[in-house]
């Protein structure tokens, strides 16, 4: 479980910089050591109580205390390397003559911490399963002919029906994005934790999206976890449109191609091919729907504008770099590519439950509004 070092390490840390340095009893500190300790063995908590690490069995409360519990860990380490970094950055003016000194009591210190962390956990947890607001986004796209000008597209991306988001949940996204009267839709990946057989009657409410030329959607690592032949099926069944390596055209030959994430291939699929996915499409403004940014062959210079999402937009403020790391430099917003086109990456409309948090990184539905570029 690659989650697991580094959860440890952060429990330690905490425990060595807030906890042991404490003029208390041992009792105390050992007290705030375990319960460092079990903030961070989270993901263990949920492979042996929960019966699994990307889906556990257990009840929604829980789970959210779990993650508030582990996020506040996160933010606390933080604090802790922010403290430790400024302490020792005032020890050394300290020697150049300087006569500054950390504020108040390394009792208080740590407790303000503690107490601010908590707080943190608790409001990004919150800011993670609540049903998001709508960001519009106006885009400017060679090639789109005059009459598309105004041409609306909805993106929702990482939706991660499952143990906690549930029907309720996507009933009011859908709510929101029909309330919208896009001209399409398009869902970027990772719609699931689980089988069609539990949660098809969470997905129900997807089958109400409108859209005046479709929803389009494409797989994401997760659809394969859960028998991704099985959820193309119950998908398009609820009026999703998914593209594997194909294309739609729309009035004013605006071409919607798709691919799926490239984690097909190692489940017996082909895997990501942008160039297939527009292979025989007419002359016009392509948009290409990819779950992650920089997948097989990503970006992609056969499309004018990409979607993806996958990053859930680095999740907390500190951790962007980190992400941007895997994922080409992408982590959330619009991007220029090397190859001159344009790729928008989704921070996420819902959230992974084995990671419930945002700080400083909201989730959206994203609305696009189509510009034809000027000359």
């Amino acid at each position: 479980m690659r989650l697991l070092l580094p959860s440890v390490i952060a429990a330690v840390y905490c425990f060595l910089s807030l906890a042991l340095p404490l003029k208390a009893h041992f009792v105390l500190k050992a007290l705030m050591g375990a319960a460092f300790l079990a903030a961070g063995l989270k993901y263990v908590f949920y492979q042996v109580v929960g019966g699994g690490f990307f889906r556990p069995n257990l009840p929604v409360p829980v789970m959210l205390t779990a993650e508030a519990l582990y996020a506040a860990l996160l933010v606390l380490f933080f604090l802790a390397l922010v403290k430790d970094a400024s302490s020792l950055a005032l020890r050394l003016a300290r020697l150049m003559g300087a006569p500054w000194r950390l504020p108040f009591t390394p009792g208080f210190r740590s407790a303000l911490l503690v107490a601010a962390a908590l707080a943190c956990g608790a409001w990004g947890t919150w800011q993670a399963v609540r049903v998001p607001n709508v960001r519009t986004v106006e885009i400017a796209l060679q090639k789109l002919p005059a009459e598309l000008d105004g041409f609306t597209l909805v993106q929702l991306s990482d939706l991660h029906i499952g143990p906690v988001q549930k029907a309720a949940w996507l009933e009011e996204v859908v709510r929101k994005v029909n309330a919208l009267s896009p001209d399409a839709v398009a869902v970027t990946g990772d719609m699931i934790d689980g089988l069609p057989r539990t949660l098809r009657d969470d997905m129900k409410p997807l089958a109400k999206l409108r859209a005046k030329y479709g929803v389009f959607g494409v797989t994401g690592n997760h659809e394969y976890y859960y028998d991704a032949k099985d959820w193309l099926k119950e998908l398009s069944s609820l009026g999703v449109t998914m593209l594997q390596n194909e294309h739609r055209v729309l009035p004013g030959n605006l071409i919607i191609g798709g691919v799926p994430d490239n984690t097909a291939a190692r489940f017996g699929g082909r895997g990501t091919d942008a160039e297939a996915a527009f292979a025989g499409a007419p002359a016009g403004p392509r948009i290409l729907l990819a779950h992650k940014p920089n997948d097989a062959g990503l970006p992609s210079s056969a499309a004018d504008l990409q979607l993806s999402g996958h990053t859930h937009g680095g999740l907390i403020f500190f951790l962007a770099p980190l992400i941007g790391h895997y994922n080409g430099g992408y982590v959330r917003g619009l991007y220029r590519t090397p190859q001159g086109k344009l790729l928008y990456v989704s921070p996420g409309t819902g959230l992974w439950n084995g990671f419930s948090c945002r700080l400083g990184v909201p989730s959206e539905i994203t609305r696009f509004v189509l510009r034809a570029e000027k000359e």
